[in-house]
C-alpha cells in the first residue's frame, strides 16, 4: 500500500524523551540498531500497545477519534443515538460529527478529523511485521523474544479486528508491504478477512500461548483471555447480519464465548467487578479502578483529571463554554426501573413515549426508582455531583445556561477526587472487559436458537449483569420470544456499555442505523415546571455509511482494492 511507510524512528518516538534519549537522532536509527538492541527491541513493542488507539494531544483524553479541536471530546457515541454535540465546533469546516449525523460521509471526505482508521491502523500493521521480521535478531531471551513475538502478533490481530470493524473485507499480509507493489495489493473478500483474524485470536488463545494474566508493570499487556475475547467479538460481528456474507453462524459467536465464560468461571480469572465496602457503586468504580477482575484489555493511561470538560460548559463546572459529548433522551429512556420493569414501551409519531403504567414510572418525576447505572453514567436535573472547583453542585436546567441535552456523562469520572482543582484518578480505557463477553454470549446464543433453552442461557448471563447493577427482580426467560428477548438484549447491551464506543458499530452491524439515525436527537428541558422533550438537532443517514468508505486515493491507484458500496 504505497501511502503506508514506515520508519524505524516512528516506534520510538512516543517513548524515547522518558530514558534520556532526547539527544538521540532518530532518524539516523536503522532496523539494524534498534533489533540488535534489548532495550529499543522493548520500546518498538511498547509502541505498538500505543497504537491500539489514537489517542493524542489533539483529543484531550477522548477514547475516540471524532474530534475536533485541543480541548474537545467528542465520542463515537456522538455518531449515534446515545450522543450529541460538538457538531458545529469550527466555524467555516464540518467535522467528523456532523459528517456522520447529516450524512455527509463520502470517500472524498476524512470520516475523522486528523488521522484515517485505515491509514493509522495499516501504519501499526506495518510496523507489527517489521517487527515480527526482526525479532529473531534481538539478543533478548528466547523466553523474553516468544513472548514478544505472541504480544506483538495479537496486537496486530486486534488492528485487523478494528479495522475490519469500520471496513468490512481487508487487503490482509503478515509482511511488510512492498510500498510500490499497487497493482499485487489486494483486498481480501468478507470470509478470508474473517477467518484470518479469528484463526490469528484461536493461534494465541491456546495452551501457553499468552499468560492468564501480568502483574505489576506489566499489566496490561496482551493474554490469553483477551485473544479469546477478540476471537469471540469477532465471530459475533461476522454473524451479524451486515456481515453475513462472511459465512459465520451464530452457534459459533455463541460457543467462542462460551469458551470464554467458562474459563474465566473454572479458574477465576475474569468475573463482574465488585467494589469493596460499596457494592451499591460497583459499576461506576470500576471504570477507576486500575487493575479488577472485570478487565480484559485496557488502554493504559496516566492518572489524570482530563474529562471535567464532560461537566457543563461553564463554572464551576468546567470554563470550555462549549458542549461536548451528551447523552439524549432517547438512551435515558432505555433505563429500566429499579426492581426491572420497563418505564417506555415505544413512541409515537411525534417522538412521544409510550409509558408502561405497571412500572410506577412519573414524567414529572422522571429518575425516581430507576436502574442505578442512569445515576452512575449520567447528570440530570437534580443531581449534585460532590466535588466540583472545591465544593459540591448541583444541576438545575431552570437557570439560563446553555445545558445542551440536560444530560452530561460522569461515567468515566471518580466522585472522590476534584477533577477541575488537580486530583486524579485512573483513567484507562477498558478496551474489553467481562460484561462484554456475557452480552456478546446472550446475543449469539437467542439467535442460533429459536427455543426455550437458548432463551435461559441467554437471560441467566443478562441477570448476572442486571444484579450487579442493582436490579431487584431478575428477568423470567418465559416471558419472552426470540423476537423480544432480541430487543430486551440489544437494550442491556445499550445500557450497559453506553459511552464505550459500541453503539456506533452496533446498530450499524444490526442494520438498524438508517432508522434510529433518520430521527432527530432529543434531551430534556423544564417549562413552566414541567419536564418537557425537545429536539436537540436534526439527523440523516444513509445506508452506505455502515461501513466507512476506503481513501479515494487507495481505491483509485490500487486496482485490486476496491471501495467499499454506496460511495
Amino acid at each position: 500500500m504505497k501511502r503506508i511507510c514506515f520508519f524505524v524512528s516512528v516506534l520510538l518516538l512516543m517513548s524515547c524523551n522518558k530514558d534520556g534519549l532526547d539527544s538521540t537522532d532518530l532518524d539516523e536509527l536503522t532496523d539494524e540498531k534498534v533489533f540488535t538492541d534489548v532495550g529499543y527491541t522493548r520500546r518498538a513493542l511498547y509502541d505498538l500497545y500505543g497504537r491500539m488507539r489514537e489517542v493524542t494531544a489533539n483529543n484531550s483524553g477522548s477514547f475516540s477519534r471524532l474530534f475536533d479541536m485541543n480541548v474537545t471530546v467528542a465520542m463515537l457515541d456522538n455518531a449515534t443515538d446515545d450522543g450529541a454535540g460538538n457538531t458545529t465546533r469550527n466555524a467555516g469546516t464540518s467535522p467528523g460529527i456532523q459528517k456522520y449525523i447529516t450524512g455527509a460521509i463520502t470517500a472524498t471526505s476524512n470520516p475523522v478529523v486528523n488521522t484515517h482508521p485505515w491509514r493509522f491502523y495499516y501504519m501499526a500493521i506495518r510496523n507489527a511485521n517489521i517487527f515480527l521480521a526482526n525479532i529473531d535478531r534481538c539478543p533478548m531471551t528466547v523466553a523474553e523474544k516468544t513472548s514478544s513475538t505472541n504480544q506483538a502478533r495479537f496486537l496486530r490481530a486486534y488492528f485487523y479486528h478494528e479495522l475490519f470493524r469500520w471496513f468490512g473485507p481487508l487487503v490482509i499480509t503478515t509482511k511488510p508491504i512492498d510500498p510500490f507493489a499497487f497493482d499485487t495489493t489486494k483486498r481480501e473478500d468478507l470470509h478470508t478477512t474473517v477467518q484470518f483474524i479469528v484463526g490469528e485470536f484461536d493461534a494465541l488463545a491456546r495452551d501457553g500461548v499468552l499468560p492468564d494474566s501480568w502483574s505489576g508493570s506489566d499489566y496490561g499487556r496482551a493474554t490469553r483471555t483477551a485473544a479469546m475475547a477478540y476471537k469471540a467479538r469477532t465471530l459475533l460481528y461476522a454473524a451479524s447480519p451486515l456481515f453475513q456474507a462472511s459465512g459465520v453462524k451464530w452457534e459459533e459467536a455463541a460457543a467462542a464465548a462460551m469458551d470464554l465464560i467458562h474459563y474465566a468461571d473454572a479458574n477465576g480469572v475474569h468475573h463482574l467487578y465488585e467494589a469493596p465496602g460499596e457494592p451499591e457503586k460497583s459499576y461506576t468504580r470500576l471504570f477507576n479502578e486500575r487493575n479488577n477482575p472485570e478487565n480484559i484489555l485496557v488502554y493504559l493511561r496516566a492518572p489524570d483529571n482530563d474529562l471535567y470538560n464532560l461537566f457543563p460548559a461553564f463554572n464551576p463546572w468546567n470554563v470550555n463554554k462549549e458542549l461536548t459529548t451528551v447523552p439524549t433522551q432517547w438512551l435515558v429512556d432505555c433505563y429500566d426501573m429499579k426492581d426491572g420493569t420497563e418505564p417506555i414501551l415505544g413512541y409515537n409519531a411525534d417522538y412521544s413515549p409510550v409509558i408502561n403504567p405497571a412500572s410506577g414510572y412519573d414524567e414529572q418525576d422522571p429518575y425516581a426508582n430507576r436502574d442505578p447505572r442512569l445515576n452512575q453514567s449520567i447528570l440530570h436535573h437534580g443531581t449534585t455531583w460532590p466535588n466540583v472547583n472545591k465544593g459540591p453542585a448541583t444541576v438545575d436546567i431552570r437557570t439560563p445556561n446553555n445545558w445542551g441535552s440536560g444530560y452530561f456523562l460522569v461515567k468515566y469520572l471518580d466522585d472522590r477526587i476534584d477533577h477541575r482543582s488537580g486530583g486524579t484518578t485512573s483513567m484507562n480505557f477498558i478496551m474489553m472487559r467481562y460484561a462484554e463477553v456475557l452480552l456478546n454470549y446472550a446475543e449469539a446464543i437467542n439467535e442460533a436458537s429459536d427455543d426455550a433453552g437458548a432463551r435461559e442461557k441467554a437471560v441467566a448471563q443478562l441477570n448476572r449483569i442486571r444484579e450487579r447493577a442493582g436490579i431487584t427482580q431478575p428477568l423470567n426467560a418465559a416471558d419472552f420470544t426470540q423476537s423480544t428477548l432480541r430487543q430486551r438484549i440489544r437494550k442491556e447491551r445499550r445500557v450497559e456499555l453506553c459511552f464505550e464506543e459500541h453503539r456506533f458499530f452496533d446498530i450499524r452491524r444490526w442494520k438498524i442505523a438508517k432508522e434510529l439515525m433518520n430521527r432527530p436527537a432529543t434531551g430534556i428541558s423544564i417549562v413552566s415546571g414541567k419536564y418537557v422533550r425537545k429536539i436537540l438537532d436534526q439527523r440523516s443517514y444513509n445506508e452506505r455509511m455502515n461501513l466507512a468508505p476506503l481513501p479515494n486515493n487507495e481505491t483509485n491507484n490500487t486496482p485490486l482494492i476496491y471501495q467499499n458500496p454506496g460511495y
